[in-house]
């Protein structure tokens, strides 16, 4: 118990110090997450109320309970798919644990319970405003309410990583059987995220059938999610049997989980970890090709990318949607421009075709957010880097000019193609081309001075600064503000003026952005980037 309770220890304090407020200073860092936790609540709630509103007049509060329960662990399950396998495998304290008289499934239980706990965090963002809305509206509260709104805030998650923890290990083992390891499970990361993308684009016609049988909804939810169901059914009729069933039931599912998994968890450490080469390597004349300082520090982030899976599949999912939409409108128009319907007027749908390309350039800039993370993922290499003769401008902007060159490319041949497609002008294909480079100048701008403002370079594995850090968070928020913005503004200007001068304002701006993003980094970031250690 004791070797359990010290690994727990060192785990959650070096893993979620972003709680921890050591001195005065650092206050605000600290803060800010928790401040935009109870913003996302307060949204989450004002919408349950709003559902809530709608549906007590027919006495189906129970209703909202079930489908935002179940809607919740679906999004815990899909978030929790490519996560688990980076948190859980091939993390850099594996030698050291390796090397303690521990038992491989106490070693699991230490980072499932640590995946449990982010989870947990995750799951009541969702769960508690909907207990705060759920108190105005029901009709009759008892204390027993309370006590099963706390079990199952404690328990509603486990079945949900249970899940994920499953599939991320047979991920991660039928990556690691292959020589390029990063590069399948990357692919079969892409293909469950797609698989599911492909669900919830087919689940219309069951939306419309559930909406139209609203009284047989719960048991529907009952039969295929049995958590939502149980929490449903013990809110209107507590059976302290069926609360204690529920919890036994968790406990074995996870005991029986952690079992399963520690019988193959070091096999599938140890070959992620193997070298495998195909050919033999003879040096007779050794020649060494020098570069220059930019190019080299260049290649070294294309080689952090590229060689980070998690890093690929949450960075790159957009530019990989960009080329799908990008193939769809090209075959399909009238079906693929049905994504745009709900944001965009239907006379743009059909009459301006570069206002459309706009948005999917928008929405690849903004989604692919890569610099959050970059100055984070050197770790304790920040020192190293730091001593080198190398300015900081260098060092900076070369993690610009990495992450530009992985997102600008698939931006450009995407407009290409569809340049040829639908036979733009030329000032419209000139102006979009140089948006194409613009904007995701932008949003790498912003990612990196995120980054140098909320760094966390003391990470065990690449997804919790990938995923989990307060930069990676700043920057999507920001970038989907900025994406909501420029939706809004184009469908305000359309009415008035013309699609070449809509894009000609926004090159003007996204110009001045960037002046103003690139003097800040040079300048200001300087000084962040040099208080860096660990």
């Amino acid at each position: 118990m004791k070797k359990i309770y010290s690994l727990l220890k060192a785990c959650m304090t070096s893993d979620m110090n972003i709680f921890k407020i050591k001195q005065k200073k650092d206050n605000k860092k600290n803060l800010l997450p928790i401040v935009l936790s109870c913003l996302f609540m307060f949204a989450i709630w004002s919408n349950a109320n709003m559902i809530f509103e709608e549906l007590a007049p027919m006495h189906l509060q129970i209703l909202v309970i079930s489908m935002i329960v179940f809607a919740t662990s679906i999004m815990v399950i899909v978030e929790g798919v490519y996560k688990a396998g980076p948190l859980l495998f091939n993390c850099k304290d594996d030698q050291l644990l390796l090397s303690l008289p521990i038992k491989r499934s106490t070693v699991l239980f230490v980072r499932m319970f640590k995946f449990y706990v982010f989870e947990l965090v995750f799951n009541s963002l969702f769960i508690i405003p909907l207990i705060i809305a759920y108190l105005r509206w029901a009709e009759n509260i008892e204390w027993t309410f309370f006590l099963t709104s706390f079990v199952m805030l404690i328990f509603l998650p486990i079945i949900p990583i249970t899940l994920s923890c499953i599939l991320g290990a047979i991920s991660s083992s039928l990556s690691s059987r292959f020589k390029f390891k990063n590069l399948a499970q990357i692919l079969i990361s892409m293909a469950v995220i797609f698989g599911v993308f492909f669900l919830s684009y087919n689940m219309d016609h069951m939306a419309e059938y559930l909406a139209k049988h609203a009284t047989s909804i719960n048991d529907f939810i009952m039969k295929i999610y049995y958590p939502a169901g149980v929490y449903a059914k013990l809110i209107t009729e507590f059976n302290v049997i069926d609360l204690l069933i529920f919890i036994l039931v968790n406990i074995v599912i996870f005991v029986i989980t952690l079992l399963v998994l520690s019988k193959f968890y070091f096999k599938i450490n140890s070959r992620l970890k193997n070298v495998s080469t195909s050919k033999k390597v003879k040096i007779d004349n050794l020649v060494i090709k020098s570069r220059s300082k930019t190019i080299s520090l260049i290649r070294k982030e294309l080689n952090t990318f590229f060689k980070t899976p998690v890093f690929i599949v949450n960075a790159g999912f957009s530019l990989v949607l960009f080329v799908i939409a990008v193939i769809g409108i090209c075959i399909k128009y009238d079906s693929a421009i049905n994504l745009f319907k709900d944001f965009l007027p239907e006379d743009v749908l059909k009459n301006y075709i570069s206002i459309i390309i706009f948005i999917m350039i928008s929405f690849a800039s903004y989604m692919t957010s890569i610099t959050n993370s970059v100055i984070s993922l050197e770790g304790k290499n920040i020192n190293i880097l730091k001593s080198l003769p190398l300015k900081v401008k260098t060092i900076i902007m070369s993690k610009v000019y990495g992450a530009l060159l992985i997102t600008t490319p698939p931006i450009i041949i995407g407009d290409i193609i569809l340049f040829i497609r639908f036979k733009l002008n030329i000032f419209e294909m000139i102006i979009l081309l140089l948006l194409s480079i613009l904007m995701p100048l932008v949003s790498h701008f912003i990612g990196i001075i995120m980054n140098l403002k909320y760094p966390k370079l003391d990470f065990e594995n690449s997804a919790e600064v990938v995923k989990q850090s307060t930069s990676s968070f700043l920057s999507v928020m920001v970038g989907m503000l900025l994406l909501i913005t420029s939706v809004i503004i184009v469908t305000k200007l359309i009415e008035f003026i013309s699609s070449l001068l809509i894009l000609l304002i926004f090159l003007g701006i996204y110009i001045i952005i960037d002046i103003i993003l690139y003097t800040y980094l040079t300048k200001v970031s300087v000084k962040e980037f040099n208080k860096l250690t660990i």
